[in-house]
């Protein structure tokens, strides 16, 4: 699945890539510039590929005592968002900073526990053990971004890379409906909710692909790595858990609208 994922992204990345080669190559210079302003608007889609995470719980299903130590797995699962963003470009000494305020959304479902489970008067069982459920997080955060070769300095004019970090919250609902030992399957049907600290680094360049007929438009490719400090997300039905941070890794494009005032000849 992570490297179908991944095919995915890389083929959609060459295609975005080939086709503003084409349009580089069709149109060496401008003939028009434009004079961009400090604000900008967008909205980005991903595949979004979990790390594994621990998690310990103990409790009781149904009235049978259970408890189980280990790592919980997710599937890969995707990540749509926007985001507001603000140019330093023309402060002086201030040049390669930006800031961004993102808000995403990220849904994945769950995979499998790898563990010991133990259920009192049945015995020990070693995972993986299938779980039914998914997760699914809301997430804000403020970037500091810097633009270490300024906007639109690279290639003719047309790339913006970009590099930042930044701090954010993160709510996470988990549902889980069963898990499974062996040929058994046990209903849990628990739901739990938390809100947590996060952070992000990104990483990623931005491309000014049509600037004669579009000139404010630019399409980004990224790469964002996630970390939220989740600790007792998959609590509930009788189950006290503690889970560990949970992190992950967005592949994604953005599509950018950089305001500013109307071309005009050079």
């Amino acid at each position: 699945m992570v490297q179908q994922l991944l095919h995915g992204y890389r083929r959609l990345a060459c295609a975005a890539l080939t086709a503003s080669s084409f349009l580089f190559l069709a149109t060496p210079s401008f003939a028009q510039t434009v004079e961009l302003g400090d604000w900008r608007v967008g909205g980005f889609a991903g595949a979004f590929v979990p790390n594994t995470e621990s998690w310990s719980g103990s409790g009781a299903l149904n009235g049978i005592p259970i408890s189980a130590t280990g790592k919980l797995s997710l599937n890969n699962g995707w990540a749509v968002g926007g985001l507001l963003g603000y140019s330093f470009e023309k402060t002086p000494g201030l040049e390669w900073l930006n800031l961004d305020l993102e808000l995403g959304y990220v849904s994945s479902t769950f995979s499998k526990f790898d563990g010991n489970i133990t259920i009192p008067g049945l015995g020990n069982f070693a995972g993986p053990a299938p779980i039914d459920g998914d997760i699914r997080t809301i997430a804000g955060f403020l970037n500091v971004l810097a633009t270490p070769f300024g906007i639109r300095q690279v290639w003719n004019n047309r790339l913006t890379p970009f590099v930042g970090i930044g701090p954010g919250l993160a709510n996470s609902e988990a549902k889980i409906r069963s898990f499974s030992v062996g040929p058994v399957s046990l209903p849990v049907n628990s739901t739990s909710s938390e809100t947590d600290f996060a952070f992000d680094v990104i990483v990623g360049t931005d491309i000014a692909i049509l600037p004669e007929s579009a000139p404010h438009l630019e399409l980004g490719i990224s790469y964002e790595y996630t970390w939220i400090d989740v600790k007792h997300l998959g609590s509930g039905a009788g189950i006290v858990a503690n889970a560990g941070p949970a992190s992950g890794h967005i592949f994604g494009m953005v599509l950018e609208y950089r305001f500013g005032g109307e071309p005009s000849d050079p």
